[in-house]
């Protein structure tokens, strides 16, 4: 039957061809992309982001913060390590971090708050302090403007603080005893500035239990080395254990000065006394 079929002719006499023989039928296949690398270990993360913290690079960290989810906390550890607060920092934050729990406060260590002049924070910032849990120094600053007349014993600072620093023409001395009151940790103080006035009997009325510890550095300048200030801290229940102090007064306020040295004698290493006399300044270390 195939003999005859292969010989078998059309009508013009020519042989028939054979149908064209066609290639298999290929059925696609989706291409898969195959990622080939290795996860950044967490503690070279650590190392590199904490070695552009040492050069200030801080450009650099925020763009490192961008390159995966594993360096974002390393990276907020430095950018939030030092936080200034204006009234426009504040709106600010509280827009970028609506969630109080959410946000980097955690991270800061040196917060610096402005109180004072036409800088001066809101009062809800102090509702929200409560969350820089881990903050170690504490500043406030704020010249020229009205005294302050916020009550500043409702403030709520973070208790972890170890250091003070209080630069401003707008606290009476009353407030500045409030906020000492809120810091039981603290170790160094610094007041510098002047005091806004207040009612003499005020002074006699305050209640107000200071518990630091006392033991770090003490710097006092302008009014804030007055016979008040000096007098406040004399009368702290727990006692005075500063290793350095420096005070710069008038040549009045010597004997009370001097007063304060006797107070930390057993602890001091380092006394720097400043007195002005006639204009002129005279160093005493």
């Amino acid at each position: 039957m195939g003999s005859k079929l292969s010989k078998a002719k059309a009508s013009d006499g020519k042989p028939l061809s054979s149908p064209p023989v066609l290639p298999p039928t290929r059925v696609p296949v989706k291409a898969k992309t195959v990622i080939i690398g290795h996860r950044i270990p967490q503690d070279i993360i650590d190392e590199i982001v904490d070695h552009l913290a040492i050069d200030s690079d801080f450009q650099s960290i925020r763009a490192c913060a961008l390159v995966s989810k594993s360096s974002v906390q390393t990276c907020r550890r430095h950018l939030f390590r030092i936080v200034a607060f204006t009234p426009r920092d504040v709106d600010k934050w509280f827009k970028t971090f609506p969630v109080p729990e959410e946000s980097p406060a955690y991270h800061v260590r040196d917060l610096r708050v402005w109180i004072g002049g036409d800088g001066c924070v809101p009062e809800r910032f102090f509702k929200y302090t409560p969350w820089f849990t881990n903050v170690e120094k504490i500043s406030l600053f704020g010249h020229g403007g009205v005294p302050l007349l916020r009550r500043t014993s409702l403030w709520r600072l973070p208790q972890s603080a170890t250091s003070l620093t209080i630069d401003t023409s707008v606290v009476t001395l009353v407030q500045v005893r409030d906020i000492m009151a809120q810091l039981p940790n603290l170790d160094d103080l610094l007041l510098s500035g002047s005091l806004a006035t207040v009612d003499r009997r005020e002074l006699l009325g305050i209640g107000t239990v200071l518990r630091g510890r006392f033991g770090g550095k003490l710097n006092l300048s302008g009014e804030c080395a007055g016979e008040d200030v000096i007098n406040m801290l004399l009368e702290i229940s727990s006692g005075l254990h500063f290793t350095e102090m420096k005070v710069w007064c008038m040549h009045t306020g010597l004997p009370l000065a001097s007063r304060l040295v006797e107070a930390c004698g057993k602890t001091l290493v380092k006394v720097s006394h400043t007195v002005i006399f006639g204009g002129k300044s005279n160093l005493f270390s």
